[in-house]
């Protein structure tokens, strides 16, 4: 993701005990092939094709060679007096903001006439985030939030990698001008950047065990990767020129770890974690070992591949979501020519705009070609911006549109359902405001139950309501995000969330008032909390607590789940005036895994004569369709409002209402 302007030096400095000697330098094709076969790897990788499926190593990769050639831009200047901060800082911009403007704003307006409204905004987020360069941050967010988008659907998903190289040239000057300062000898600046080397690779492992988002996207757990670049090239000046240069054979070895980790590495393992230090350690052999004449990496293909790198990155995240838009199961045959039509669109717009581009702004000067880019920023933010605001502009899609798409949502406060959002919405309190929601008949109530858990519990709220109003039941609904079913503290959300507050809340206050309820219901999203045993067995204790208190007890299963963001799908399909098919997204396998789910809630009940398992086949209808082609499916996981209104229905239609009124007269 470098430009190839940075492959050039017109000198190279070589410093030993404090003396310099300038060498002129070679243009570094060994580097720039080095950098196209990375941009292959990830190219490969995001298409799917076969053998690439550690392909993701190719950003490990740019990252070692941008910390290399930061480092000699930098050191070299400054050990000749030359470096200017304003011109670094110019230099980086203008390579990088325009193409990636260019990129936004054809997207911009592809998406205007092909995106729905909620991909629309989505997208419009994202360019706010990708040209202010802090995509990467809320990509982590988003990692903890299990309402965002599939990150698969973002259209700038790959500008994560730009944020971080931005964030680190933001700091990376000022730490080696101080290093310069403070260290007279090259020895300890090769030291103190060797330390935190060490410090960041040891966090990024780290990390990599508790928060493997956090561990992926920030510069903290990456900073090693472009230090071990710049420690690449002050090992590479510290050679006298007396001394000879590294053997080939290293360079060699570098390439054979780099195919170890292509070979022996999945998106399974966590990454970065200690595993990249093969593509770290493998990279940096290659660049550290100087050799222009293996034509692996001067083949004039591969050559001019790593010239437009950075413009064909761009490209190809964006020409495959459009092609996994329009062809979702696409074959290995149509993911091999989208892969070539993004080099091939990413080199035309390398050759044809980006130079010309560059080259306009340098004849025009630093302050006018800064002022007219960064104005141009500034006011597309500012578009993007109130498109977001406006939802993507649904009023493209017409009456109808309108009228389905507002019902396929999470029941949501903005919409006067009373889910306790706490983790979105600022403006709620910890405490007694999120255990007061009541629904159903709360006028005249024969019975008030309670309605206890996480979002799949608050999902069910539209259901209750209804279900409710029409038996003569009041129920008060305390659901949070993240917040299961327990009686301990365990929580599968972050606990720096203010839901994690809220959640103990709301268990204290369940525990003190089972006996105030004629009936209780719970439901969560049992198979992901069930991966932790503290989950099962808080919930365990808290279905003794409750029947030891001899209160009915409902158990909810979870809603069929998909691999897929099947609502997503189905909102596309409405855009497109295309019918949803749901069954290329059903699994066998996910089914067996809701069935041994089941299992292991009828094990965890011990008294089965007072309580009541609502199971899947009770809540839904087996063609996953909530209304014609419209499922309940909100997001894969979650039912939607109209969901979750279509469940009641099929409920009472078949018998619901009359094996509830019975239970709860037993």
């Amino acid at each position: 993701m470098l430009t190839n302007a940075l492959l050039y030096s017109d000198y190279h400095v070589n410093y030993s005990f404090g003396s310099l000697v300038m060498q002129q330098t070679e243009f570094r094709y060994d580097v720039n092939g080095l950098r196209a076969y990375a941009l292959l790897l990830v190219v490969f990788y995001h298409f799917n094709l076969p053998l690439f499926h550690a392909g993701f190593i190719g950003v490990d990769i740019f990252f070692v060679i941008s910390g290399y050639f930061m480092t000699k831009i930098i050191a070299d200047q400054l050990y000749v007096n030359n470096f200017n901060i304003k011109n670094f800082f110019y230099a980086r911009f203008i390579r990088i903001v325009p193409p990636l403007l260019l990129v936004t704003i054809t997207f911009y307006c592809v998406s205007f006439l092909l995106l729905n409204p909620e991909d629309f905004q989505y997208y419009c987020k994202y360019v706010i985030k990708s040209l202010t360069f802090t995509s990467n941050i809320s990509l982590l967010k988003e990692a903890d939030d299990y309402f965002a988008a599939n990150s698969a659907k973002n259209l700038l998903l790959h500008t994560w990698s730009l944020s971080v190289e931005w964030q680190f040239y933001l700091l990376y000057p000022f730490l080696f001008i101080l290093l310069n300062k403070v260290v007279k000898h090259p020895r300890g600046l090769i030291t103190i950047l060797s330390l935190l080397l060490l410090s960041s690779f040891l966090f990024s492992v780290y990390q990599s065990t508790i928060n493997r988002a956090y561990d992926f996207y920030m510069l903290t757990t990456r900073a090693w990767e472009m230090l071990a670049g710049g420690l690449v090239y002050l090992f590479e000046s510290s050679r006298t020129s007396q001394q000879s240069r590294p053997p080939i054979l290293l360079k060699l070895f570098g390439v054979a770890l780099v195919l170890l980790s292509l070979i022996t590495i999945n998106d399974k393992v966590l990454w970065p974690g200690y595993l990249a230090i093969l593509v770290v350690i493998g990279s940096s052999l290659i660049i550290y070992s100087v050799n222009n004449s293996l034509r692996i990496f001067n083949h004039p293909v591969i050559y001019n591949i790593g010239l437009a790198s950075y413009s064909i990155y761009l490209w190809h995240w964006p020409i495959h979501f459009f092609a996994n838009y329009y062809f979702p199961h696409s074959t290995t045959i149509n993911n091999i020519g989208f892969s070539a039509l993004s080099i091939i669109i990413g080199y035309l717009s390398y050759k044809f705009i980006e130079r010309k581009v560059i080259s306009w702004a340098k004849g025009k000067g630093q302050l006018f070609s800064f002022s007219f880019f960064l104005c141009t920023v500034l006011i597309f933010i500012g578009v993007a911006d109130h498109t977001r605001k406006n939802s993507g502009f649904p009023w493209r899609g017409g009456e109808n549109y309108l009228s389905l798409i507002n019902k396929i949502k999470m029941p949501s406060p903005e919409d006067g359902w009373c889910f306790y959002s706490i983790a979105s919405h600022h403006e709620f309190t910890v405490g007694l405001p999120g255990v007061q929601c009541k629904v159903g008949n709360t006028i005249h109530p024969r019975k008030k139950g309670l309605l206890f858990g996480d979002s799949y519990a608050g999902q069910y709220i539209p259901f209750w309501q209804s279900v409710g109003e029409n038996n003569f039941m009041q129920l008060q609904a305390i659901t949070t995000n993240w917040c299961n079913p327990s009686t301990g503290n365990d929580f599968s959300g972050p606990h720096s969330s203010r839901a994690y507050q809220q959640c103990l809340f709301n268990r204290h206050y369940l525990l003190d008032h089972i006996s105030d309820y004629d009936f209780i219901v719970l439901a969560g999203s049992w198979t992901k909390d069930f991966d932790n045993p503290q989950s099962i067995e808080g919930l365990r204790d808290l279905i003794t607590k409750i029947q030891q208190k001899n209160v009915p007890l409902i158990i909810m299963d979870e809603p069929y789940q998909f691999e897929e963001n099947v609502g997503a799908l189905y909102k596309q399909n409405l855009w497109r005036h295309r019918y949803f098919d749901i069954q290329p997204y059903t699994s066998v396998k996910m089914d067996n895994t809701l069935r041994a789910t089941s299992q292991i809630l009828d094990q965890l009940i011990a008294n089965p004569a007072n309580t009541l398992h609502l199971r899947r086949s009770d809540l839904f209808s087996p063609t996953h369709y909530a209304v014609d082609d419209i499922p309940y499916s909100l997001d894969g996981g979650h039912i939607s409002v109209l969901g979750s209104l279509a469940a009641e229905r099929y409920f009472i239609a078949h018998g619901g209402s009359e094996k509830l009124q019975h239970f709860l007269k037993q």
